[in-house]
């Protein structure tokens, strides 16, 4: 699924920055827990095609559009290990790359059938969407 796919590949570009700010403890493990979130999300893609793909009735989402998103990301993660961006670079990347993939998240682009599969999966979305602000504050806290 292309959009288990988009979140793939965010853990991967916060993977990749962990990796690169290993020097700063509190920076990489902002990283790795935000790659961990990013790997939940793609968890609950699968479990959602799994338990919930026939109460979709519609899907919103462009797939040309979630594959360029997608090859930006891994395109970044390049670019990144050639040229280690500053956390301050990756900070205002990531958070840009959040914001762009917040209408893509699944609560946004699938149409159900019921009700409560959409409150169900709204609330599941919620839940993990604190990690933007994470990433706010720790952009903030660098001054």
């Amino acid at each position: 699924m292309a959009c288990q796919a988009l979140e793939l590949a965010m853990a991967g570009l916060y993977e990749e920055l962990a990796a690169l700010h290993d020097y700063d403890a509190a920076v990489a493990r902002l990283w790795k827990k935000t790659a961990r979130e990013e790997m939940n999300h793609a968890a609950q893609f699968v479990l959602l095609i799994e338990t919930m793909f026939d109460m979709v009735s519609a899907t919103l989402a462009d797939p040309t559009t979630l594959d360029r998103v997608r090859r930006a990301i891994e395109n970044t993660v390049e670019e990144f290990s050639l040229r280690p961006p500053s956390v301050r670079e990756a900070l205002v990347a990531a958070i840009d790359f959040e914001e762009s993939m917040s209408a893509l998240h699944a609560d946004q682009i699938l149409v159900f059938t019921s009700p409560q599969c959409k409150r169900l999966l709204a609330a599941m979305m919620a839940a993990d969407r604190g990690h933007v602000a994470a990433l706010r504050a720790a952009l903030s806290k660098l001054g």
